[in-house]
């Protein structure tokens, strides 16, 4: 009951966010701040994936490049970038000189510390990772999802065959990259032995890092999980088992490491302000949520000096909401003092009634976690594929088709 309360409570707390398509703030962020950079091409689409892509076309590609340098060079951004990801899309469809054309576009307006990057495995070289390298990269997430070739012909995914993965990780840890490998638990057909196989089989290639995600439902998806929630549930807490085995610190949720570092964009985005550059990225600074528009109406904005997009102001509320559950996603039970009354209160229900302990989730409190993460992802209003989120959408469409 307390669980499938507190879901109801934060989904309709993340879902009450109304953007209006208007002209975007200044970016004007300064100090220490996240940068999050969107590729949005993609050789097919993958039917588990809910993010914004378009399908890969070369003279886009190029007009992207472009948009995205002047779109970088003319945002008002100093300071410190505790982080930058790539993600899509399928990054890896940039070349390494189109990538080391964006970083050094960054580079030039903040001090960066970590690049990271999302790789497809079926674009992959060694002479890629090289250049990455070059570049200034330090982390790579490769997105495997599953090791069962059938499986993923499925979805749609281009198949890497196993062997091809290990030697992927292998190539980029000697490299000095710290590697992620991402796993799906109940994507579509997916049998629970092939899930806890795909694990076992990952933690021998011993990657830096392995993040476990349970299938998201968001709006638009037609594609039905393979597994329920809960069962997809106790089998990550099955494939902490044997990650566990294989020298598998958890760092959250679903995130297993080795060492102390992380790569972990979903929690990192939970946590502090952003600056998203390229079409359909997310930004938080100042007051405002941001969300730039799909590809032709994003390179027609910026070509134009317009920089349309969806903007919302900041909910207090949901910010509070945020910073309790990316404390619960980290398995943490204590530390709710800076939030306002109401949720000091939720905190001191769960440890009354045995999901918090001694400042850390039990048993029972992990399966809260698993639940109030998937539901923040799954309740994530996304505007390009939500018109219901945008109050003035007939205005977007009829400047979409001007």
């Amino acid at each position: 009951m307390i669980i499938e309360q507190s879901s109801r409570m934060m989904r309709k707390s993340f879902e009450s966010t109304v953007y209006r398509f208007r002209k975007i703030p200044e970016v004007d962020v300064d100090g220490e701040f996240g940068i999050y950079v969107h590729v949005p091409f993609c050789l097919s689409r993958c039917s588990f994936c809910p993010f914004y892509k378009e399908l890969y076309d070369e003279d886009q590609k190029d007009r992207y490049v472009s948009a995205i340098l002047q779109e970088i060079e003319e945002a008002d951004v100093k300071g410190r970038a505790k982080w930058v990801y790539f993600g899509g899309g399928t990054p890896n469809l940039l070349s390494t000189d189109e990538l080391r054309w964006i970083v050094d576009a960054i580079q030039k307006k903040v001090d960066v510390d970590q690049i990271g990057i999302e790789l497809l495995p079926a674009r992959i070289t060694e002479s890629y990772l090289r250049g990455l390298r070059e570049i200034g990269f330090t982390k790579v997430s490769i997105g495997v999802e599953s090791l069962s070739e059938p499986l993923m012909l499925g979805t749609g995914r281009r198949i890497t065959k196993q062997e091809q993965i290990g030697t992927h990780i292998a190539t980029a840890r000697a490299l000095g990259f710290w590697v992620n490998v991402d796993l799906m638990v109940g994507l579509p057909d997916q049998s629970p032995h092939t899930f806890l196989s795909d694990v076992r089989a990952t933690a021998e290639m011993q990657p830096s890092q392995v993040t476990t995600y349970p299938f998201m439902v968001v709006r638009g998806m037609e594609s039905t999980p393979g597994v329920p929630p809960d069962r997809q549930f106790a089998l990550i807490e099955e494939a902490y088992d044997t990650l566990r085995e294989h020298g598998y610190a958890r760092k959250s949720i679903w995130t297993f490491a080795q060492g102390d570092d992380v790569y972990d964009s979903s929690r990192d985005e939970l946590i502090e302000d952003y600056v998203g550059f390229g079409p359909a990225a997310f930004s938080t600074y100042g007051g405002w949520k941001i969300v730039n528009p799909e590809l032709e109406v994003y390179l027609r904005a910026v070509s134009t000096g317009e920089k349309a997009g969806f903007v919302a102001p900041k909910q207090p509320s949901a910010d509070h909401w945020r910073t309790f559950a990316r404390r619960i996603y980290d398995l943490r039970g204590d530390h709710f003092a800076d939030l306002p009354v109401p949720i000091r209160g939720f905190a001191a229900l769960l440890n009354w009634t045995g999901y918090i302990r001694n400042g850390t989730l039990s048993e029972k409190g992990i399966l809260f976690s698993h639940a109030i993460s998937k539901t923040v992802v799954e309740s994530l209003p996304f505007p390009v594929q939500n018109p219901a989120c945008v109050e003035n959408y007939e205005e977007y469409v009829e400047y979409r088709s001007s």
